[in-house]
């Protein structure tokens, strides 16, 4: 593999990992400031979010392997832009924040191709959900033509 490939290829890994540390360091604080019934409310918007994103990655998978890209990216994003400013500023924004940094921690550490909120459903099932990601499919659709040159 040239260099440029090689860097191109880890761009959207470390970009990924970076925000997911961004992320975390951002939630952490609010974690440290709640009692246990905060921190175990914030956890559970956390992995409501992994539940539903679980039951989009089994529709899409069953039901339509072609998605249009922007219907992709209103299923990968909408439900967590929703939870976020449902709750904005309370457990339910924190809880968002928390499932998206573990969801970009896990995508760059596994290398899951499409977007990373699905890397959570990915992990689980052993299967990649191809939806679009307004943010990094860019980086992605760069990373594959570099890769097959």
């Amino acid at each position: 593999m040239s260099d440029l490939i090689i860097r191109t290829l880890l761009f959207g890994r470390v970009f990924r990992f970076l925000l997911g540390i961004f992320f975390i360091t951002e939630v952490y604080p609010v974690y440290l400031a709640v009692n246990l019934q905060g921190v175990i409310i914030r956890l559970a918007w956390a992995v409501g979010l992994a539940v539903i994103y679980l039951l989009i990655h089994y529709l899409v998978s069953a039901y339509s392997r072609q998605i249009n890209p922007v219907i992709g990216a209103i299923l990968a994003f909408g439900p967590l832009l929703a939870v976020f400013f449902m709750g904005y500023g309370g457990p339910a924004a924190t809880g968002a924040l928390t499932y998206l940094a573990v969801a970009l921690i896990t995508a760059a550490i596994r290398a899951d191709p499409g977007c990373e909120v699905m890397s959570i459903p990915g992990m689980l099932t052993g299967k990649f959900t191809h939806l679009t990601c307004i943010v990094f499919s860019p980086i992605d659709w760069l990373e594959s033509k570099s890769s097959k040159k």
